[in-house]
Protein backbone atom coordinates (compact mmCIF):
# COMPACT_ATOMS: atom_id res chain seq x y z
CA UNK A 1 0.00 0.00 0.00
CA UNK A 2 1.23 3.49 -0.65
CA UNK A 3 0.61 7.07 -0.89
CA UNK A 4 -1.78 8.79 1.65
CA UNK A 5 -5.16 7.06 0.75
CA UNK A 6 -5.29 4.24 3.25
CA UNK A 7 -8.58 3.98 5.63
CA UNK A 8 -11.14 2.99 2.36
CA UNK A 9 -11.09 6.46 1.31
CA UNK A 10 -9.75 5.65 -1.82
CA UNK A 11 -12.71 5.03 -5.18
CA UNK A 12 -13.46 0.90 -6.14
CA UNK A 13 -14.21 0.18 -9.56
CA UNK A 14 -18.11 -0.60 -8.92
CA UNK A 15 -18.57 3.21 -7.84
CA UNK A 16 -17.60 4.33 -11.62
CA UNK A 17 -20.77 4.64 -13.41
CA UNK A 18 -21.56 2.37 -16.88
CA UNK A 19 -21.17 4.74 -19.71
CA UNK A 20 -24.05 4.19 -22.40
CA UNK A 21 -25.32 5.68 -25.69
CA UNK A 22 -27.55 7.76 -23.07
CA UNK A 23 -24.69 8.80 -20.83
CA UNK A 24 -22.40 9.99 -23.66
CA UNK A 25 -25.49 11.96 -25.45
CA UNK A 26 -26.02 13.99 -22.35
CA UNK A 27 -22.45 14.10 -21.47
CA UNK A 28 -21.82 15.74 -24.68
CA UNK A 29 -24.37 18.43 -24.61
CA UNK A 30 -23.05 19.02 -20.72
CA UNK A 31 -20.08 19.45 -22.38
CA UNK A 32 -20.95 21.75 -25.04
CA UNK A 33 -23.46 24.00 -22.48
CA UNK A 34 -20.92 24.26 -19.63
CA UNK A 35 -18.08 25.04 -22.18
CA UNK A 36 -19.95 27.88 -23.56
CA UNK A 37 -20.96 29.09 -20.26
CA UNK A 38 -17.21 28.86 -18.55
CA UNK A 39 -15.56 30.34 -21.82
CA UNK A 40 -18.36 33.49 -21.29
CA UNK A 41 -18.40 34.03 -17.58
CA UNK A 42 -14.82 32.62 -17.01
CA UNK A 43 -15.67 29.92 -14.36
CA UNK A 44 -15.05 26.76 -15.29
CA UNK A 45 -18.64 25.78 -15.34
CA UNK A 46 -18.81 23.31 -12.66
CA UNK A 47 -22.11 24.47 -11.31
CA UNK A 48 -23.59 23.25 -14.38
CA UNK A 49 -20.96 19.78 -14.56
CA UNK A 50 -20.79 18.49 -11.10
CA UNK A 51 -24.41 18.66 -10.62
CA UNK A 52 -25.22 17.31 -13.85
CA UNK A 53 -22.57 14.42 -13.57
CA UNK A 54 -24.39 13.69 -10.29
CA UNK A 55 -27.86 14.09 -11.44
CA UNK A 56 -26.83 10.73 -13.81
CA UNK A 57 -25.47 8.67 -11.16
CA UNK A 58 -22.00 10.19 -10.26
CA UNK A 59 -20.83 9.91 -6.66
CA UNK A 60 -19.84 13.54 -5.51
CA UNK A 61 -16.11 12.80 -4.92
CA UNK A 62 -15.87 11.51 -8.28
CA UNK A 63 -18.14 14.02 -10.15
CA UNK A 64 -15.83 16.80 -8.66
CA UNK A 65 -12.17 14.93 -9.47
CA UNK A 66 -13.60 14.34 -13.13
CA UNK A 67 -14.51 17.80 -13.41
CA UNK A 68 -11.14 19.38 -11.93
CA UNK A 69 -9.39 17.34 -14.77
CA UNK A 70 -11.77 18.55 -17.52
CA UNK A 71 -11.42 22.10 -15.92
CA UNK A 72 -7.61 23.09 -16.03
CA UNK A 73 -7.00 22.08 -19.81
CA UNK A 74 -9.97 23.58 -21.18
CA UNK A 75 -9.29 26.70 -18.68
CA UNK A 76 -6.19 26.46 -20.57
CA UNK A 77 -7.46 26.46 -24.16
CA UNK A 78 -10.15 29.64 -22.83
CA UNK A 79 -7.23 31.48 -20.97
CA UNK A 80 -5.01 31.73 -24.38
CA UNK A 81 -8.48 32.75 -26.28
CA UNK A 82 -9.49 34.97 -23.57
CA UNK A 83 -5.47 36.76 -23.87
CA UNK A 84 -5.80 37.06 -27.29
CA UNK A 85 -8.93 39.50 -26.86
CA UNK A 86 -6.95 41.30 -24.10
CA UNK A 87 -9.38 40.03 -21.19
CA UNK A 88 -6.17 38.08 -19.25
CA UNK A 89 -4.41 39.83 -16.24
CA UNK A 90 -2.03 37.26 -16.17
CA UNK A 91 0.19 39.01 -12.69
CA UNK A 92 -3.54 39.12 -11.39
CA UNK A 93 -3.82 35.40 -12.14
CA UNK A 94 -0.08 34.49 -11.23
CA UNK A 95 -0.87 35.62 -7.70
CA UNK A 96 -4.56 34.32 -7.21
CA UNK A 97 -3.00 30.98 -8.69
CA UNK A 98 -0.48 30.60 -5.51
CA UNK A 99 -2.59 30.90 -2.83
CA UNK A 100 -5.01 29.02 -4.90
CA UNK A 101 -2.85 25.85 -4.62
CA UNK A 102 -2.65 25.78 -0.93
CA UNK A 103 -7.23 26.09 -1.02
CA UNK A 104 -7.00 23.27 -3.26
CA UNK A 105 -4.93 20.69 -0.86
CA UNK A 106 -7.07 21.91 2.11
CA UNK A 107 -10.07 21.40 0.38
CA UNK A 108 -9.41 18.03 -1.07
CA UNK A 109 -8.51 17.03 2.75
CA UNK A 110 -11.78 18.14 3.86
CA UNK A 111 -13.72 16.35 1.27
CA UNK A 112 -11.28 12.74 1.92
CA UNK A 113 -12.75 13.70 5.68
CA UNK A 114 -16.45 13.70 4.78
CA UNK A 115 -16.04 10.63 2.44
CA UNK A 116 -14.47 8.44 5.37
CA UNK A 117 -17.25 10.19 7.69
CA UNK A 118 -20.53 9.78 6.40
CA UNK A 119 -19.48 7.55 2.77
CA UNK A 120 -20.50 9.35 -0.48
CA UNK A 121 -23.99 9.91 0.29
CA UNK A 122 -22.31 13.06 2.79
CA UNK A 123 -20.11 13.75 -0.05
CA UNK A 124 -23.18 14.58 -2.28
CA UNK A 125 -24.75 16.19 0.70
CA UNK A 126 -21.86 18.60 1.44
CA UNK A 127 -21.62 19.47 -2.26
CA UNK A 128 -25.31 20.45 -2.59
CA UNK A 129 -25.48 22.01 0.55
CA UNK A 130 -22.33 24.55 -0.29
CA UNK A 131 -24.59 25.25 -3.55
CA UNK A 132 -27.24 26.40 -2.17
CA UNK A 133 -25.70 28.57 0.26
CA UNK A 134 -23.09 30.07 -2.77
CA UNK A 135 -25.28 30.03 -5.87
CA UNK A 136 -28.13 32.08 -4.54
CA UNK A 137 -26.03 34.89 -2.72
CA UNK A 138 -23.32 35.73 -6.25
CA UNK A 139 -26.79 35.73 -8.12
CA UNK A 140 -28.19 38.20 -5.91
CA UNK A 141 -25.11 40.20 -6.47
CA UNK A 142 -24.80 39.61 -10.36
CA UNK A 143 -28.86 40.41 -11.15
CA UNK A 144 -28.40 43.65 -8.63
CA UNK A 145 -25.73 45.00 -10.92
CA UNK A 146 -27.33 43.99 -14.47
CA UNK A 147 -30.21 45.83 -13.20
CA UNK A 148 -28.31 49.10 -11.86
CA UNK A 149 -26.53 48.66 -15.44
CA UNK A 150 -29.51 48.85 -17.55
CA UNK A 151 -31.37 51.06 -15.47
CA UNK A 152 -28.37 53.21 -15.86
CA UNK A 153 -27.48 52.66 -19.42
CA UNK A 154 -23.90 51.69 -18.28
CA UNK A 155 -21.57 48.93 -19.61
CA UNK A 156 -21.33 47.96 -16.06
CA UNK A 157 -21.44 48.71 -12.62
CA UNK A 158 -18.45 50.61 -10.51
CA UNK A 159 -17.19 48.07 -7.55
CA UNK A 160 -17.68 50.98 -4.32
CA UNK A 161 -15.78 48.37 -1.99
CA UNK A 162 -12.63 47.67 -4.30
CA UNK A 163 -12.63 51.58 -4.89
CA UNK A 164 -12.77 51.80 -0.52
CA UNK A 165 -9.95 49.10 -0.42
CA UNK A 166 -7.71 50.62 -3.56
CA UNK A 167 -7.61 53.66 -1.59
CA UNK A 168 -7.94 52.88 2.16
CA UNK A 169 -6.28 49.41 2.42
CA UNK A 170 -2.77 49.62 1.41
CA UNK A 171 -0.71 47.41 3.37
CA UNK A 172 2.52 46.74 1.15
CA UNK A 173 3.30 45.62 -1.49
CA UNK A 174 1.18 46.94 -3.56
CA UNK A 175 0.40 45.50 -6.89
CA UNK A 176 -0.25 47.08 -10.26
CA UNK A 177 -2.73 45.22 -12.53
CA UNK A 178 -2.45 46.95 -15.68
CA UNK A 179 -4.84 44.66 -17.46
CA UNK A 180 -7.14 45.49 -14.56
CA UNK A 181 -6.62 48.39 -14.07
CA UNK A 182 -5.69 48.50 -9.92
CA UNK A 183 -3.60 48.89 -7.73
CA UNK A 184 -4.60 46.84 -4.88
CA UNK A 185 -2.18 45.41 -1.95
CA UNK A 186 -1.18 41.69 -2.43
CA UNK A 187 -2.90 41.04 0.52
CA UNK A 188 -6.14 41.35 -1.23
CA UNK A 189 -5.00 38.16 -3.41
CA UNK A 190 -4.13 36.18 -0.63
CA UNK A 191 -7.56 35.42 1.08
CA UNK A 192 -9.46 35.10 -2.08
CA UNK A 193 -7.17 33.02 -3.96
CA UNK A 194 -7.28 30.67 -0.83
CA UNK A 195 -11.08 30.68 -1.35
CA UNK A 196 -10.79 30.16 -4.52
CA UNK A 197 -9.16 27.01 -4.29
CA UNK A 198 -10.52 25.57 -1.46
CA UNK A 199 -14.00 25.76 -3.21
CA UNK A 200 -12.91 24.13 -6.27
CA UNK A 201 -11.51 21.32 -4.76
CA UNK A 202 -14.35 20.33 -2.25
CA UNK A 203 -17.30 21.35 -4.78
CA UNK A 204 -15.76 22.30 -7.70
CA UNK A 205 -16.88 25.72 -8.00
CA UNK A 206 -13.99 28.26 -7.59
CA UNK A 207 -14.92 30.46 -9.94
CA UNK A 208 -18.25 31.51 -8.04
CA UNK A 209 -15.54 32.92 -5.73
CA UNK A 210 -12.42 33.88 -8.01
CA UNK A 211 -14.49 35.68 -10.38
CA UNK A 212 -16.99 37.73 -7.94
CA UNK A 213 -14.00 38.23 -5.59
CA UNK A 214 -11.91 40.12 -8.28
CA UNK A 215 -14.83 42.33 -9.41
CA UNK A 216 -15.66 43.26 -6.18
CA UNK A 217 -12.18 43.35 -4.08
CA UNK A 218 -9.85 43.29 -6.81
CA UNK A 219 -11.84 45.97 -9.28
CA UNK A 220 -11.12 44.21 -12.31
CA UNK A 221 -13.94 44.90 -14.76
CA UNK A 222 -16.30 41.77 -15.49
CA UNK A 223 -14.69 40.83 -18.49
CA UNK A 224 -10.92 40.98 -17.27
CA UNK A 225 -11.98 39.13 -13.95
CA UNK A 226 -13.86 36.28 -15.93
CA UNK A 227 -10.75 35.60 -18.48
CA UNK A 228 -8.32 35.80 -15.53
CA UNK A 229 -10.17 33.19 -13.54
CA UNK A 230 -9.28 31.07 -16.45
CA UNK A 231 -5.92 31.30 -15.90
CA UNK A 232 -5.91 30.86 -12.43
CA UNK A 233 -8.43 27.16 -12.78
CA UNK A 234 -5.66 25.73 -15.11
CA UNK A 235 -3.17 26.38 -12.29
CA UNK A 236 -5.99 24.78 -9.67
CA UNK A 237 -7.17 22.39 -11.51
CA UNK A 238 -3.81 20.70 -13.07
CA UNK A 239 -2.92 20.46 -8.74
CA UNK A 240 -5.99 19.61 -8.02
CA UNK A 241 -6.19 16.57 -10.52
CA UNK A 242 -2.96 15.19 -9.59
CA UNK A 243 -3.70 14.98 -5.87
CA UNK A 244 -7.64 13.68 -6.30
CA UNK A 245 -5.69 10.82 -8.20
CA UNK A 246 -2.56 10.05 -6.21
CA UNK A 247 -4.83 10.12 -2.78
CA UNK A 248 -8.43 8.72 -3.89
CA UNK A 249 -7.57 7.41 -7.37
CA UNK A 250 -11.47 9.48 -8.01
CA UNK A 251 -10.87 10.92 -11.66
CA UNK A 252 -12.89 9.00 -14.02
CA UNK A 253 -11.31 10.20 -17.38
CA UNK A 254 -14.09 8.95 -19.68
CA UNK A 255 -16.26 11.33 -18.00
CA UNK A 256 -13.63 14.01 -18.44
CA UNK A 257 -13.13 13.07 -22.08
CA UNK A 258 -16.51 12.94 -22.79
CA UNK A 259 -16.94 16.45 -21.13
CA UNK A 260 -14.05 18.15 -23.41
CA UNK A 261 -14.96 16.51 -26.56
CA UNK A 262 -18.13 19.30 -26.46
CA UNK A 263 -17.09 21.76 -23.61
CA UNK A 264 -13.98 22.76 -26.00
CA UNK A 265 -15.77 23.46 -28.75
CA UNK A 266 -18.56 25.54 -26.07
CA UNK A 267 -15.84 27.33 -24.53
CA UNK A 268 -14.38 29.12 -27.36
CA UNK A 269 -17.41 29.94 -28.68
CA UNK A 270 -18.19 31.71 -25.09
CA UNK A 271 -15.22 33.28 -25.28
CA UNK A 272 -15.72 34.88 -28.59
CA UNK A 273 -18.69 35.70 -26.91
CA UNK A 274 -17.50 38.20 -24.86
CA UNK A 275 -16.55 40.39 -27.42
CA UNK A 276 -19.89 40.94 -28.68
CA UNK A 277 -22.02 42.13 -25.23
CA UNK A 278 -21.68 44.74 -22.87
CA UNK A 279 -20.13 43.00 -20.08
CA UNK A 280 -23.38 43.07 -17.28
CA UNK A 281 -24.43 40.51 -19.69
CA UNK A 282 -21.71 38.32 -18.49
CA UNK A 283 -23.38 38.50 -14.64
CA UNK A 284 -26.64 38.18 -16.14
CA UNK A 285 -25.67 34.53 -17.74
CA UNK A 286 -24.05 33.51 -14.32
CA UNK A 287 -27.51 34.74 -12.27
CA UNK A 288 -29.92 32.82 -14.56
CA UNK A 289 -28.15 29.62 -14.86
CA UNK A 290 -27.29 29.74 -10.80
CA UNK A 291 -30.41 30.09 -9.97
CA UNK A 292 -31.80 27.63 -11.83
CA UNK A 293 -29.19 25.23 -10.56
CA UNK A 294 -29.51 25.83 -6.70
CA UNK A 295 -33.64 25.05 -7.60
CA UNK A 296 -31.99 21.31 -8.82
CA UNK A 297 -29.56 20.97 -5.95
CA UNK A 298 -32.42 21.84 -3.54
CA UNK A 299 -34.42 18.91 -5.16
CA UNK A 300 -31.63 16.67 -4.49
CA UNK A 301 -30.93 17.45 -0.63
CA UNK A 302 -34.65 15.72 1.19
CA UNK A 303 -33.20 12.46 -0.26
CA UNK A 304 -29.82 13.00 0.92
CA UNK A 305 -30.76 13.31 4.21
CA UNK A 306 -33.10 10.75 3.90
CA UNK A 307 -30.54 8.59 2.75
CA UNK A 308 -28.38 9.41 5.76
CA UNK A 309 -30.83 8.72 8.50
CA UNK A 310 -31.64 11.98 9.55
CA UNK A 311 -34.70 13.02 8.56
CA UNK A 312 -38.02 11.13 7.38
CA UNK A 313 -40.31 11.92 4.32
CA UNK A 314 -42.61 10.20 2.51
CA UNK A 315 -41.14 8.33 0.31
CA UNK A 316 -43.28 9.46 -2.89
CA UNK A 317 -42.27 13.02 -2.06
CA UNK A 318 -38.52 12.21 -1.95
CA UNK A 319 -39.03 10.52 -5.15
CA UNK A 320 -41.09 13.25 -6.97
CA UNK A 321 -38.33 15.82 -5.92
CA UNK A 322 -35.79 13.41 -7.55
CA UNK A 323 -37.30 13.46 -10.36
CA UNK A 324 -37.20 17.19 -11.16
CA UNK A 325 -33.19 17.50 -10.47
CA UNK A 326 -32.19 16.29 -13.64
CA UNK A 327 -34.77 17.96 -15.86
CA UNK A 328 -34.16 21.03 -13.96
CA UNK A 329 -30.23 20.72 -14.55
CA UNK A 330 -31.54 20.77 -18.27
CA UNK A 331 -32.91 23.58 -18.08
CA UNK A 332 -29.96 24.98 -16.63
CA UNK A 333 -27.52 24.07 -19.37
CA UNK A 334 -29.66 25.24 -22.08
CA UNK A 335 -30.84 28.81 -20.79
CA UNK A 336 -27.39 30.13 -21.48
CA UNK A 337 -27.60 29.61 -25.26
CA UNK A 338 -29.67 32.71 -26.02
CA UNK A 339 -27.86 34.59 -23.58
CA UNK A 340 -24.75 34.22 -25.27
CA UNK A 341 -25.78 33.02 -29.22
CA UNK A 342 -28.77 36.24 -29.63
CA UNK A 343 -26.05 38.78 -28.51
CA UNK A 344 -23.25 37.69 -31.36
CA UNK A 345 -26.14 36.56 -33.95
CA UNK A 346 -27.85 40.16 -33.66
CA UNK A 347 -24.06 42.12 -33.31
CA UNK A 348 -23.02 39.69 -36.45
CA UNK A 349 -26.27 40.07 -38.61
CA UNK A 350 -25.87 44.44 -38.34
CA UNK A 351 -21.92 44.17 -39.37
CA UNK A 352 -23.13 41.98 -42.25
CA UNK A 353 -25.79 44.26 -43.11
CA UNK A 354 -23.83 47.20 -43.29
CA UNK A 355 -21.30 45.39 -45.46
CA UNK A 356 -18.10 45.36 -42.24
CA UNK A 357 -18.19 42.08 -41.02
CA UNK A 358 -15.34 40.89 -42.83
CA UNK A 359 -13.39 43.85 -41.19
CA UNK A 360 -14.96 43.49 -38.15
CA UNK A 361 -13.49 40.47 -36.93
CA UNK A 362 -10.55 38.71 -36.11
CA UNK A 363 -9.04 36.79 -38.99
CA UNK A 364 -8.30 33.63 -38.77
CA UNK A 365 -4.84 32.30 -38.66
CA UNK A 366 -4.85 30.10 -41.51
CA UNK A 367 -6.07 29.80 -45.27
CA UNK A 368 -9.33 27.76 -45.71
CA UNK A 369 -7.25 25.09 -47.32
CA UNK A 370 -4.71 25.04 -44.16
CA UNK A 371 -7.49 24.76 -41.78
CA UNK A 372 -9.22 21.88 -43.54
CA UNK A 373 -5.97 20.23 -43.57
CA UNK A 374 -5.26 20.67 -39.75
CA UNK A 375 -9.10 19.86 -39.41
CA UNK A 376 -8.42 16.23 -40.63
CA UNK A 377 -4.74 16.04 -38.67
CA UNK A 378 -6.39 16.70 -35.45
CA UNK A 379 -9.76 15.23 -36.09
CA UNK A 380 -8.44 11.49 -36.74
CA UNK A 381 -6.41 11.55 -33.85
CA UNK A 382 -8.96 12.93 -31.82
CA UNK A 383 -11.09 9.26 -32.93
CA UNK A 384 -8.03 7.46 -32.39
CA UNK A 385 -7.56 8.52 -28.74
CA UNK A 386 -11.25 7.82 -28.13
CA UNK A 387 -10.87 4.45 -29.38
CA UNK A 388 -8.36 3.68 -27.01
CA UNK A 389 -9.89 4.81 -23.92
CA UNK A 390 -13.71 3.07 -24.43
CA UNK A 391 -12.68 -0.27 -26.33
CA UNK A 392 -12.46 -1.67 -22.93
CA UNK A 393 -15.05 -0.20 -20.30
CA UNK A 394 -13.53 -1.07 -17.37
CA UNK A 395 -10.09 -0.29 -18.02
CA UNK A 396 -10.24 2.97 -17.01
CA UNK A 397 -11.84 2.41 -13.63
CA UNK A 398 -9.15 -0.40 -13.03
CA UNK A 399 -6.33 1.71 -13.80
CA UNK A 400 -7.29 4.88 -11.74
CA UNK A 401 -8.30 2.69 -8.42
CA UNK A 402 -5.20 1.27 -8.50
CA UNK A 403 -3.07 4.74 -7.86
CA UNK A 404 -3.06 5.25 -4.43
CA UNK A 405 -2.50 1.33 -3.37
CA UNK A 406 0.60 1.50 -5.90
CA UNK A 407 4.02 2.09 -4.28
CA UNK A 408 4.67 6.11 -4.02
CA UNK A 409 7.27 6.24 -6.62
CA UNK A 410 4.92 4.22 -9.27
CA UNK A 411 1.77 6.37 -7.89
CA UNK A 412 3.85 9.46 -8.63
CA UNK A 413 4.61 8.67 -11.90
CA UNK A 414 1.26 7.47 -13.29
CA UNK A 415 -0.35 10.30 -11.27
CA UNK A 416 1.49 12.76 -13.53
CA UNK A 417 1.29 10.68 -16.63
CA UNK A 418 -2.53 11.41 -16.21
CA UNK A 419 -2.39 15.53 -15.79
CA UNK A 420 -0.14 15.14 -18.86
CA UNK A 421 -3.01 12.95 -20.93
CA UNK A 422 -5.23 15.25 -19.83
CA UNK A 423 -3.23 18.35 -21.53
CA UNK A 424 -2.43 15.91 -24.22
CA UNK A 425 -5.65 15.36 -25.53
CA UNK A 426 -7.07 18.87 -24.96
CA UNK A 427 -4.18 19.93 -27.19
CA UNK A 428 -5.57 17.79 -29.62
CA UNK A 429 -9.11 18.51 -29.48
CA UNK A 430 -9.02 21.65 -28.95
CA UNK A 431 -6.99 22.50 -32.13
CA UNK A 432 -9.72 20.70 -34.11
CA UNK A 433 -12.22 22.49 -32.39
CA UNK A 434 -10.11 25.92 -32.81
CA UNK A 435 -9.16 24.95 -36.62
CA UNK A 436 -13.21 24.32 -36.64
CA UNK A 437 -14.60 27.65 -35.54
CA UNK A 438 -12.36 29.51 -37.53
CA UNK A 439 -13.41 27.40 -40.92
CA UNK A 440 -16.94 28.43 -39.95
CA UNK A 441 -15.72 32.10 -38.90
CA UNK A 442 -16.95 32.43 -35.65
CA UNK A 443 -14.29 34.69 -34.19
CA UNK A 444 -14.09 37.36 -31.97
CA UNK A 445 -14.70 41.36 -32.63
CA UNK A 446 -11.57 43.41 -33.31
CA UNK A 447 -10.01 44.90 -29.97
CA UNK A 448 -11.51 48.71 -30.91
CA UNK A 449 -14.76 47.15 -32.17
CA UNK A 450 -15.25 45.50 -28.66
CA UNK A 451 -14.50 47.91 -26.60
CA UNK A 452 -17.22 50.54 -28.76
CA UNK A 453 -19.52 47.79 -28.13
CA UNK A 454 -18.66 47.76 -24.81
CA UNK A 455 -18.78 51.55 -23.89
CA UNK A 456 -21.51 52.45 -26.09
CA UNK A 457 -23.70 49.52 -27.32
CA UNK A 458 -25.06 49.57 -30.61
CA UNK A 459 -24.34 53.18 -31.56
CA UNK A 460 -21.03 52.70 -31.00
CA UNK A 461 -21.45 49.81 -33.24
CA UNK A 462 -23.12 52.01 -36.13
CA UNK A 463 -20.57 55.14 -35.47
CA UNK A 464 -17.57 52.37 -36.06
CA UNK A 465 -19.29 50.97 -38.91
CA UNK A 466 -19.39 54.40 -40.68
CA UNK A 467 -15.20 55.32 -39.80
CA UNK A 468 -14.45 52.30 -41.50
CA UNK A 469 -17.16 52.81 -44.46
CA UNK A 470 -15.43 56.56 -45.05
CA UNK A 471 -11.58 55.14 -44.65
CA UNK A 472 -12.45 52.23 -47.64
CA UNK A 473 -14.12 55.04 -49.38
CA UNK A 474 -10.75 58.08 -48.65
CA UNK A 475 -8.98 55.28 -50.03
CA UNK A 476 -10.67 54.47 -53.41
Amino acid sequence: MGGFAAGGAAMTPDMFIHIGAYEVLFLLALGFFGGMLSGFIGSGGAFVLTPGMMSIGVPGPIAVASNMCHKFPKAMIGAWRRKKVGHLDVKLAILMAVSAIFGVQVGIQVQKYILETLGVTGTNLYVSIAFLVILPTVAALCLRDVLKSRKYGIEDTEPKLAIKLEQKFRLPPMIEFKVAGRRQSLWLTIPTGFATGFLAATIAVGGFIGVPSMIYIIGAPSTVASGTELGVAFVMGSTGTWTWTYLLGAVDFRLTTLILAASLIGVQIGAVGTTYVRPYFIKLAMAVVMILVTISRACAVPGYLQKLGWISLDPVLVETLNSLVFPIMILAMVSVTPIVLVPMMNVRKMLARMGVLDKAVVVAEHEKGGLIKRMILFGVLTAINYYLLFRDPDAWPNFITSIPHADPVTAIILTTGVVFVAIYWSFIHGSFAHNLLDFIKITALRDDLAKKLSTEGYEGLKAWAASVKGETSTSQ
